[in-house]
This record gives structure tokens, C-alpha cells and sequence, in this order.
């Protein structure tokens, strides 16, 4: 019995994480073996918010130790799975490259799973997550105009979506057979394709079929942009879990509204919201997406990616 490999599973955010983390790679009856949610917080602190000059490669493994000894005991393939590994974009934060080289000289050789979407729903994505998280400022505030003076950036940055240089940045680094690309259009589309692919690259035994419930879904256009301005009255505590009763009564409260209020509401800030991202990102993906598709062999255009 051959010892499974050691699977990363960097993101990106917004791409079915969540869905992965819960419904697969925690669950042994897939093959895998994670965290009790299937998110790595400890991924967080032994390769992101370290102090750059104290990382420590064994200490940082040692840290999952515990998860490679079980995967061992038990055959099954050990996932470290943590979206924000690739970068924190609705936040501004931006160090890909760093934490991968943390990575490689951790773990050495292992497996890297990039999960992708169509980078115009990817925008929109990126900024409802920040507006949920604590966010009071507009979309075109939020992804830039493009015309910013010399020495300022938007927090998400449209060049982080050139998913052609991160893909070419993974397989010169590991290998390109041990990094797999899977779009999120995908697993909407073919649930059976996408899993079948995934576990031929990781090599896990499933003995059943994944739930295809979907798994933290996000405020509503209308309840979203609404929260911009009562996000100024609640603010989000950054330090951990302990949250004041204000954020919690109006979680609460979006929770209810997103449930009475029709969705037709939320048509026109969807409608906005679009124009925005396309008069943005028009025609800036293209090159990019053609390489993509050539480097992953997926028909993106057909999922959605602007290909020209």
C-alpha cells in the first residue's frame, strides 16, 4: 500500500472553496483527510501572517504532522486546504509567490490544486465577499477605474485574474504534473466530470457520491448594498470570533431580508454592478484566457471566459 501524497489546495477564493473544504476533502468516505471543516486555519499562521524573517520550515511542518501520521494510518490523501494561500484579494493582500516558495521548502514535493472562475463573476465575487466581511465602499472604489494616479492601487486588483501567469508560475515551480487547474464553471456544469478529475489527480478512493448542497452563499445585490452603509455602524471585530451585538443583529437581519424580499429587487444593482466590470475589464482578458485554455485544455469560452 502506497503512501498518498500530500495535496495543497490553494484557492482561489470564491470558486467553490467552501464546498471542497466541507463536503469533500473533510470527509474520509471521498478518500481525504483535513481539518474538521476542511479549512486549515493552521495554513494561515504557518504560512501567511508568520513573520517573514521567523518562518521556519520544521516548524511549520511539524504543525501537520498529525494530519500526514493519519492520512497515513488510514490511506487516505492529506489535504491542506486554505483559499486565502493564494493570496487575499478582497483585502488587498498579495504574496502568492512568498507562500508558495514557504511551501515548497516545507513540504518539498507535493500536489497543487488551483480552482479558477470567469473573472468578471470572479470581480463581483471578491467584492460582495468584502462588503459581508466589514466593506463600506463601492464596487468601481473597490476593483479601481484603471486610471489611478502613480503609486496607488485598488484593493482587487483585475491583474490578479490573469490566471495564465499563475498557472505557467505553479508548473515551473513544482512540475506540471503535479498541478491541476479546475474551474468552477465546471462543477456547476458537470459535477461527475469535475469530481472524476479530481480524484484521478489526487489519487483518493471514494466510496461515495459528494452532496452538491451548496455551501456559504452571499448576501443578496440589494441586501449587499445596502450593508455599505450599515457596515459603518457594525463593525466587524479583527481579531477572532468574539463579535459585538450590533454585526450580529444585522447579520441576523440580512439573513431575514434576503428571505422576504423578492430577488427582482436586487435586478438593478445587478444590472449596475455588471456594466461597471464590463466597462473595467473590456476585452483585457482575453489573451490571457487563450493561454489559459492552451494550458489547461478546457473549453473556457464555453464556460462563460471572454476568449475574443
Amino acid at each position: 500500500m502506497s503512501e498518498k501524497q500530500l495535496v495543497i489546495h490553494i484557492g482561489l477564493h470564491k470558486t467553490g472553496t467552501t464546498w471542497l473544504q466541507r463536503r469533500v476533502f473533510s470527509d474520509a468516505k471521498m478518500g481525504f483527510v483535513s481539518t474538521g471543516n476542511g479549512q486549515s486555519n493552521d495554513a494561515t499562521d504557518a504560512f501567511i501572517t508568520v513573520d517573514p524573517l521567523a518562518f521556519d520550515a520544521d516548524t511549520a511542518r511539524a504543525r501537520f504532522e498529525p494530519l500526514l501520521a493519519e492520512a497515513k494510518a488510514n490511506n487516505l490523501v492529506p489535504v491542506i486546504s486554505q483559499e486565502r494561500l493564494s493570496s487575499d484579494p478582497s483585502f488587498g493582500g498579495y504574496y502568492f509567490t512568498d507562500v508558495l516558495d514557504r511551501l515548497v521548502e516545507t513540504f518539498g514535493e507535493f500536489k497543487l490544486l488551483l480552482t479558477i472562475r470567469e473573472q468578471r463573476g470572479m470581480l463581483l465575487a471578491l467584492y460582495r465577499q468584502a462588503i459581508r466581511s466589514g466593506g463600506t465602499y463601492s464596487l468601481t472604489q473597490m476593483i479601481g477605474t484603471g486610471n489611478e494616479p502613480v503609486g496607488w492601487k485598488s484593493t482587487i486588483r483585475p491583474e490578479y485574474l490573469l490566471y495564465d501567469r499563475m498557472i505557467e508560475h505553479l508548473r515551473n515551480r513544482l512540475g506540471e504534473d503535479r498541478v491541476c487547474v479546475l474551474p468552477l464553471e465546471l462543477m456547476r456544469s458537470d459535477p461527475t466530470d469535475y469530481m472524476q478529475r479530481l480524484l484521478a489527480f489526487t489519487g483518493a478512493d471514494a466510496s461515495i457520491e459528494p452532496s452538491m448542497e451548496s455551501e456559504n452563499a452571499g448576501l443578496s445585490p440589494l441586501a449587499t448594498r445596502l450593508s455599505t452603509i450599515t457596515n459603518r455602524f457594525s463593525r466587524p471585530n479583527p481579531l477572532g470570533s468574539d463579535q459585538s451585538w450590533r454585526l450580529k443583529f444585522m447579520r441576523r437581519f440580512y439573513w431575514w431580508f434576503d428571505r422576504f424580499v423578492p430577488k427582482g429587487w436586487s435586478n438593478g444593482t445587478t444590472s449596475r454592478w455588471k456594466v461597471t466590470i464590463e466597462q473595467r475589464v473590456q476585452g483585457y482578458y482575453t489573451d490571457s484566457n487563450k493561454r489559459t485554455a492552451a494550458l489547461t485544455g478546457f473549453d473556457l469560452k464555453s464556460m462563460g471566459y471572454d476568449l475574443g
